[in-house]
């Protein structure tokens, strides 16, 4: 018996298997430290490949954004699309056929490269990612290569060192809508009053050559050949006329006032001037006028310029020769008070410029006046207010009054000069008698509108027009 005690109590070799069972745990540390070790690295290169993919791929989007927002139509950019292919390539070589980044193979292999493909939102669970109804997404006119909403999807991949990263994005276009004539009077009213015997609304398509801003340089063409006046079908209802007739009244009786109306006849579509030039069409009605301006408004990135009746905006321009940067003024101090440069865009850089005004019963608002030399191009919107034009004043793209008790007044001594389309949407049945939608005065030193589909072209791909909406990645 005291051999077994001695022997259990007996401690002796234990130090060398606690040595060794220490030695083995330190070893797989060690071990587990290494691999560590060794890993870490690739880990760190791989979350640093991935960052890197998805800036390639951002990239990517940057550039198919502004491939895309340069053509006047996306179906441009859907033609190589197919029903076993339908994302087809944005940019390639600097073309609408493809975009690859990164340059020439060594320079991809260090820096990565980025691929941008585009498809129109046609398929019913588009709705998902644009926002549009499945019904909107699946009508006739979108199809795999023609796009007519405005609205794409587009997908860019970047790759770098055999990893790729994917973001999808909707391309949204704020589409203009159709403008039958030069001057549109799509409305509930049309009052025309027209007491200069000489000037010039054509219809005809006018194309600049060279240095578009000297006016010598634009000349009519065949193509795309609008009406001289357009209003929207019916019979105005405080009247009991046609819109059309009433602004037939207005040169009526004048064969020069009727010389000085030019662009598609109503009845055979070719060129002419007078009475056949000035049309109902209901492409343009005051529908589709509240549809663009709400869409307009509510667009991102539109900056919308507040006019009261307390404090109306004015542009002073030049007093000699023309100004894209006249001086906005509204005649008020303090808080309320603005006085500063506005910026009117140029062929360039065309601009979107929003002006609200206040509803006013009286018709006898001018939301927005303009004095002196002023030029620009792009979008002018006028809501809620009349326009009145005092001095020299020359616009390249759209303008547009619309709204309550509203009117545009061309005054004595103004010179008018617009390429591209003017409408005048008065959106109120009874309005008063002696207001007018279009007011020509006689002592207007010169008047001309002219329909430019070029202009329209270059104010439908401008960047105001343009968002990137439902970013996600895949």
């Amino acid at each position: 018996m005291r051999n077994w005690r001695a022997l259990l109590g007996n401690e002796r070799g234990v130090a060398l298997v606690l040595s060794l069972m220490m030695l083995l745990a330190l070893t797989g540390l060690l071990l587990a430290f290494m691999s560590v070790s060794a890993l870490e690295p690739q880990i760190s290169r791989n979350v640093a490949d991935t960052a890197r993919d998805r800036y390639l791929a951002e990239a990517g989007i940057e550039v198919g954004f502004n491939a895309l927002i340069n053509i006047s139509n996306f179906s441009t950019a859907l033609t190589s699309a197919s029903a076993s292919a339908p994302w087809a390539a944005v940019v390639t070589d600097a073309t609408l056929s493809g975009v690859t980044g990164g340059g020439s193979s060594a320079e991809a292999a260090f820096a990565g490269t980025y691929s941008v493909v585009v498809r129109n939102d046609f398929q019913n669970a588009d709705s998902a990612m644009t926002g549009q109804s499945a019904g909107s997404d699946t009508t006739p006119n979108e199809t795999l290569t023609s796009d007519s909403n405005g609205i794409v999807i587009m997908r860019a991949t970047g790759s770098f060192n055999g990893a790729s990263k994917t973001i999808e994005v909707v391309v949204r276009r704020q589409q203009l809508p159709p403008f039958p004539g030069a001057v549109n009077l799509p409305g509930l009213q049309a009052d025309s009053f027209i007491n200069k015997t000489s000037f010039d609304i054509d219809g005809r398509d006018y194309v600049c050559s060279a240095s578009c801003d000297t006016d010598a340089n634009w000349t009519a063409g065949a193509s795309n050949m609008k009406f001289g006046i357009a209003t929207q079908p019916g019979t105005q209802s405080n009247v009991g006329v046609t819109y059309e007739a009433r602004v037939e009244s207005a040169v009526s009786g004048s064969s020069s006032k009727q010389a000085s109306i030019k662009g598609k006849s109503e009845t055979t579509g070719a060129y002419t001037t007078g009475l056949n030039t000035i049309q109902a069409d209901p492409a343009l009605n005051p529908t589709v006028m509240q549809q663009y301006i709400d869409a307009v408004a509510n667009f991102p990135g539109t900056t919308i310029l507040q006019s009261t009746q307390a404090c109306p905006m004015k542009l002073t321009g030049s007093p000699s020769g023309l100004t894209s940067t006249p001086t906005l003024t509204n005649g008020c101090s303090g808080v309320s008070g603005v006085n500063e440069p506005l910026d009117l865009g140029t062929r360039d850089n065309p601009k979107l410029v929003y002006f609200r005004g206040d509803t006013d019963p009286t018709s006898q608002f001018t939301g927005l006046t303009l004095d002196k030399g002023i030029k620009g191009a792009g979008i002018l919107i006028i809501e809620d207010g009349d326009l009145k034009n005092l001095g020299s004043f020359q616009w390249d793209g759209v303008v547009i009054v619309t709204g309550n008790y509203v009117g545009s007044g061309f005054m004595d001594d103004s010179d008018t000069l617009i390429r591209g389309a003017f409408v005048a949407n008065e959106k109120v049945a009874g309005e008063a008698s002696g207001f007018f939608e279009f007011y020509l005065h006689s002592g207007a030193d010169s008047f001309s509108i002219r329909n430019s589909q070029q202009n329209l072209d270059m104010v439908q791909v401008m960047r105001g027009n343009h968002a990137l909406t439902n970013w996600r990645e895949l």
